[in-house]
């Protein structure tokens, strides 16, 4: 089957002005000084419902004064287990190791080692009848209570991180805050699963990332375990070839998961942003944030990049008094706390971007909120400039300075800020075969490819099913700032179709991505 597609759009860019932030090498292994420094707990937490999560507490042996806790809520399992089986890293990154504090590793609900029943983005219930209306916040509230309360060498201070759905947790948790917990950073967090985050962007299913993470993920166990699920093979290393021939959804089913796994059924079951979806939305809950925040997220995160935003966004607006900031680095998917940060695929940001966040930014942030150390100089939002290379400080998010900015698509292929004059008659179509997916990435992978966001996408451009509009040669600078909006008048053969629209930077030379050759 074919499908004859029609469009016609107006995109709204935004234009912005700068600012530095110094860099450090990255930290070594601290394995050795995390077993000689800190003595392991393990604890069963009872929940307000009588449910009890494994939580497992790292405390100095020798601290010269009361510290503060430093918690992240999992569903990924805190291994690894046993009184005598030790972490080989503690907290973000090993300056926190080495700075000292209480760090909690806790199982969330129905995970691992923990009771009761896991819920995929437990959806948060604003309002409680009793001890049975749980959710992440209740959890989160009672975890601080017992901690302060059997947990000797604290300060009386709480800080919680997570990054991607750790990041969920931590968010969830700032909701009706615990007065005790004085900083929390969500980091690549999941907001919402259909209209941004993993699952789907802009409401458009992304096959490889939901199979590939529910069919190891998704298993069901029975706690407590402290084995993950196995990981699928999918008989090939091409992705692209593997989902091709699964053919329709359904097959998932049939011919692999045998609807064993809860969740994919839910996701299958529930195609459109239905109350299913929309109670495991955490933006509208973000209400009553008693702590500071500092929300961390990566331009190039192929996962979960309208999370970091929204996030920020629906606190800042919901909490007009609360301590919130935004950071926006030049990194993939938890990229600040696993890679140097100089370079990401094809792309060399001229510095390593991760130890200078770390040292300037992380660590200065806890020390203030949890030490009574001197306030961190981090702006409202301290964002990276990609292709200036360079960090920018700015009092608001998007910035107030932006000048809004319309390009239309005009024959030709042109990319203009003059609307078409024809009266809308005009239109540019092409054939969409579905046997013929036009592919993301270049990458021969069935995992899901991180870094595609720096590919060359002349891969993509040469096909007779991709449309391009291209602007003449920039005379000068032109920096994208906020939201990208594409408004499409289109019209298909078919009973429906997802259109995705890539705003581009065209690289000048014959290597695209050669900044010998760019201006």
């Amino acid at each position: 089957m074919t499908i004859r597609q029609a469009v016609a759009a107006l995109a709204t860019l935004a234009a912005l002005v700068p600012a530095t932030i110094a860099q450090t090498p990255e930290p070594s292994s601290l394995a050795e000084f995390i077993r000689r420094t800190y003595t392991k707990f393990e604890y069963r937490i009872p929940m307000r419902d009588g449910v009890h999560l494994y939580t497992a507490v790292y405390s100095p042996n020798h601290a010269a004064e009361p510290l503060p806790f430093l918690m992240i809520r999992t569903p990924y399992a805190c291994r690894p287990y046993g009184p005598d089986r030790y972490r080989r890293t503690l907290g973000p990154s090993e300056a926190f190791a080495r700075d000292g504090y209480i760090f909690v590793y806790q199982d969330v609900r129905g995970r691992y080692q923990s009771e009761g029943v896991f819920v995929n983005m437990r959806p948060h219930q604003p309002v409680k009848h009793g001890p049975t209306d749980v959710d992440e916040s209740t959890d989160t509230h009672d975890t601080i209570a017992w901690l302060l309360e059997n947990v000797p060498g604290h300060n009386g201070r709480v800080g919680m991180w997570g990054i991607s759905y750790p990041g969920f947790y931590c968010a969830a948790g700032v909701i009706d805050s615990h007065p005790a917990l004085r900083a929390a950073s969500p980091q690549a967090p999941i907001a919402d699963w259909f209209v941004g985050d993993d699952m789907h962007h802009h409401g458009a299913f992304i096959l490889p990332l939901a199979f590939n993470f529910f069919s190891s993920f998704g298993q069901p166990h029975h706690n407590p375990t402290t084995t993950r699920g196995e990981r699928f093979d999918h008989g090939t290393k091409d992705g692209y070839q593997f989902f091709l021939d699964l053919g329709p959804l359904r097959n998932a089913n049939e011919r692999h998961f045998r609807g064993e796994i809860a969740f994919w059924n839910e996701v299958v079951a529930h195609p459109n942003y239905d109350e299913f979806w929309q109670s495991r939305n955490i933006l509208p809950h973000l209400n009553n944030v008693g702590c500071a925040v500092m929300v961390v997220g990566g331009w190039y995160d192929t996962e979960d990049l309208y999370g970091p935003l929204s996030i920020y966004r629906s606190i800042e607006q919901r909490n007009p008094d609360a301590w919130n900031v935004l950071v926006m680095g030049p990194w993939s998917h938890g990229g600040w706390t696993r890679t140097r940060g100089r370079t990401l695929g094809t792309e060399d940001f001229g510095f390593d971007t991760s130890a200078g966040y770390d040292e300037h930014v992380a660590v200065p942030f806890f020390r203030h909120f949890l030490k009574d150390d001197a306030a961190p100089e981090v702006p409202e939002a301290l964002v990276f400039e990609t292709g200036a290379n360079r960090w920018r400080s700015f009092d608001a998010w998007p910035p107030h300075e932006r000048v809004e900015h319309a390009l239309h698509f005009r024959a030709g292929g042109l990319l203009s800020p003059e609307a078409p004059v024809t009266g809308g008659e005009a239109f540019d179509d092409y054939v969409s075969d579905p046997s013929k997916p036009v592919p993301y990435t270049t990458e021969i992978t069935t995992r899901w490819a991180k870094n595609y966001m720096t590919e060359d996408q002349r891969f993509a451009a040469w096909r007779p099913d991709v449309l391009v509009y291209q602007t003449e040669p920039l005379t000068e600078d032109l920096t994208l700032a906020g939201p990208i909006r594409a408004d499409l008048w289109v019209s298909t053969t078919g009973s429906a179709a997802d259109w995705i629209v890539k705003v581009i930077d065209a690289h000048p030379g014959e290597n695209p991505n050669d900044a010998d050759d760019a201006d």
